[in-house]
């Protein structure tokens, strides 16, 4: 089976992220779609359907969207796959990065001003993973991503002349 390695991390994370209710259920895709809503007002009506319905839904699912986009995957839906993947880990993704930059900041004490610092740790708080379950699953999850490439036709080539052989 094809990224075999990449499909069993992503269903290990999407497990773990299950297990700690990782969602994508933040303002995210409210603020795409007001900011498109506004440039193009006379499609707001699609707007409002792709994304708060399909697109928030699929990161609502938060986990389970991951696990659903790795049997994608292994069933040959690849494009598919890999999408509802990247918006069930569209949540924890920035999560993931702010939660690095706060330690950064922590750490080395670069950023002096209480105002700025309260503001980080305000917005860390509010994407804070609660648990390492979450966190781990996620960080499984975008290697387990990672690992899942588009097969270029002349190694599908290659592997049919090996296995005629």
């Amino acid at each position: 089976m094809k990224h075999k390695i990449g499909i069993i991390l992503l269903i290990i994370g999407g497990i773990c992220m299950l297990i700690s209710s990782v969602t994508g259920g933040i303002q995210i895709f409210e603020t795409i779609y007001l900011i498109v809503a506004n440039q193009w007002p006379e499609y707001e009506p699609i707007f409002n359907v792709i994304v708060n319905v399909i697109f928030r839904w699929i990161a609502d699912l938060g986990g389970a969207a991951v696990i659903a986009g790795a049997i994608l995957i292994a069933v040959g839906a690849m494009r598919l796959g890999k999408f509802i993947i990247t918006i069930g880990l569209a949540f924890g993704t920035i999560a993931l990065i702010i939660w690095i930059l706060t330690q950064i900041i922590r750490l080395t004490g670069v950023i002096t001003d209480p105002t700025i610092v309260f503001y980080i740790e305000e917005l860390y708080n509010r994407f804070n993973y609660g648990t390492g379950l979450g966190f781990g699953g996620v960080v499984i999850a975008i290697i387990g991503r990672s690992f899942v490439k588009k097969v270029k036709p002349k190694k599908i080539e290659e592997e049919i002349k090996y296995s005629d052989s």
